[in-house]
């Protein structure tokens, strides 16, 4: 069951005029836009296709018009689970990382073969039945390098179409979570050629009849009633545009930064949260004699507060994590593992035996006072905060940390030539859980990273996937490795006016899951 999180917010405008304007009774409630101006300190920002007044047109949602609305190459959050709603593949992913067949009725595995059944009478939004050859094309079209999806085809062989109904994929090499890989968007074959957006099989369709909207289609897939059978679709150029149309009222749900925190957001609104593979850590730079020892590193991850960290880095839109395997997927959970590894007396104790010293209030090492570095990008606000928190832990143990705030640009260079003592990243993993991106030397520099142990933690992170290790074995084996120390993974987040019911968050594929039976309340 996915978590989220209901978060009520101090109504702005009592931080800024300093009176009480209304009490929260769960009445609607909108700003006039001369008090909305005034609070967000803006114009209303340029819009395109504004939702009419009229009641079949109430529920609305945001499209970003600085990007094409097509399934393949859509990057913003807004458009990308905008398109969720038009297009399905063949699974998706649960809530515990798991695969869910949706376009697919099942599978039959040999080997490294996985040979997909379609389900019977699914159709595209125009009518025509899904085979095996719009698979094909799908597939193709995913492969190209302007793709969001490429990074799928490192790990498939090659894919076919053995029938009209059977579709095959063969993976290097196959493990249960390379389904996840399966959520490719499959559209109709035709239609990649005519210039046009791409025909798919989803609860809705594209259509520019009244305006931009969304309509619901009937494909075979899915069932009943919808209390959503239109959504307005309003043009937005950008992000002050997008919090600016919602807090006025004219969109109902959008996409948010979780980490950017909740007072931009109208009062009347709730965040519903969603987890992500996406997980933050600290980098230690091991050509340094003084933090070589992986004692260090061990230290350094019972020294860290991770609730502390997140509550002031995230504001709590994160999971806090010591090991790197995300949290809510289902071999993480059977492991039960501490939750928490927070301890001064064991950091103290893994820095003595690293070879640190105190010399009064003075951390040492040979004798010498020990001065980190913690390299950060600056244009990552998050970032910076969880940088702070952890200079702040190594200050109260007598370390000297400064923070080095530096731009994407000198960020990436500074970690290519190891000017650095410390350095936080991130990376979002593939949807198949591998890890062994953790440990490349593109996203984890140390200086040090082909050493024994973390070559062979790199062939357990294979058999953790497999299944011939259990999530324990694995963890155990980072801790006596420590190529990084993880911090977090983040999640997503939608912002939801209150007004607006039903459930929420219950899929790690999409945000709006669910949204054909949201309704107003």
């Amino acid at each position: 069951m996915i978590d989220f999180y209901r978060h009520t917010k101090v109504f702005l405008a009592l931080l800024l005029a300093g009176t009480i304007l209304v009490s929260m009774c769960g009445c609607e409630f909108f700003y006039s836009e001369e008090e909305l101006s005034d609070i967000l300190g803006a114009e209303d920002p340029s819009q395109e296709n504004a939702p009419s007044d009229t009641e079949d047109s109430l529920f609305s949602l945001a499209y970003y018009t600085e990007e094409a609305l097509d399934p393949f190459t859509a990057s913003s959050r807004t458009n990308s689970e905008l398109l969720h709603l038009c297009y399905s593949g063949l699974y998706a992913v649960d809530s515990t990382y798991a695969s869910q067949p949706v376009l697919a009725e099942g599978c039959e595995i040999e080997g490294n073969t996985v040979r997909i059944h379609l389900k019977s009478e699914i159709r595209f939004s125009d009518g025509t039945e899904v085979t095996a050859a719009d698979c094909v094309a799908s597939f193709d079209r995913a492969a190209q390098k302007d793709s969001l999806w490429k990074h799928c085809f490192s790990y498939i062989r090659s894919y076919k179409a053995l029938d009209e109904n059977t579709f095959q994929v063969v993976f290097h090499a196959f493990y249960p979570t390379q389904l996840n890989l399966l959520t490719i968007p499959i559209v109709k074959a035709q239609s990649l050629n005519d210039g046009g957006t791409p025909v798919g099989c989803g609860r809705y369709r594209l259509s520019s009849d009244h305006g931009l909207e969304l309509l619901r289609t009937d494909c075979g897939l899915f069932s009943g009633n919808y209390d959503v059978e239109k959504i307005s679709l309003l043009g937005i150029a950008d992000r002050e545009a997008l919090i600016y149309n919602f807090n006025y009222g004219r969109l109902k749900a959008i996409c948010v930064d979780p980490s950017s925190g909740a007072d931009e957001y109208r009062s009347d609104s709730e965040f519903v949260t969603v987890p992500t593979n996406r997980i933050s850590f600290l980098v230690v730079n091991k050509t340094n004699p003084a933090l070589a020892n992986v004692q260090f590193s061990k230290g350094l991850t019972y020294l860290i507060d991770r609730n502390d960290l997140v509550s002031r880095a995230c504001g709590s839109f994160a999971t806090p994590v010591w090991y790197p395997l995300n949290p809510v997927w289902s071999k993480t959970k059977e492991a039960t593992l501490n939750p928490d590894i927070y301890s001064i007396a064991a950091a103290t104790e893994a820095l003595s035996a690293a070879g640190f010293r105190l010399d009064g209030e003075v951390q040492t090492f040979n004798g010498k006072p020990v001065t980190l570095r913690i390299l950060v990008n600056r244009e990552n606000k998050s970032r910076v905060k969880a940088a702070e928190a952890i200079a702040t832990a190594l200050r109260s143990v007598g370390f000297t940390a400064e923070v080095v705030q530096a731009t994407w640009d000198e960020y990436r260079i500074a970690v290519e030539t190891l000017d650095f003592d410390l350095y936080l990243g991130e990376i979002n993993l593939s949807s198949n859980l591998d890890l062994s991106a953790l440990y490349s030397l593109e996203n984890c520099n140390t200086g040090l990273m082909n050493d024994e142990a973390t070559e062979r933690l790199a062939t357990l992170s294979q058999d953790l996937l497999t299944g011939d290790v259990d999530a324990r074995t694995y963890v155990n084996a980072f801790q006596e490795a420590m190529p990084l120390i993880p911090l977090y993974y983040a999640q997503d987040a939608l912002a939801i006016g209150m007004e607006i019911d039903g459930t929420f968050g219950n899929s790690t594929s999409e945000l709006y899951w669910g949204i054909e039976n949201w309704y107003f309340s």
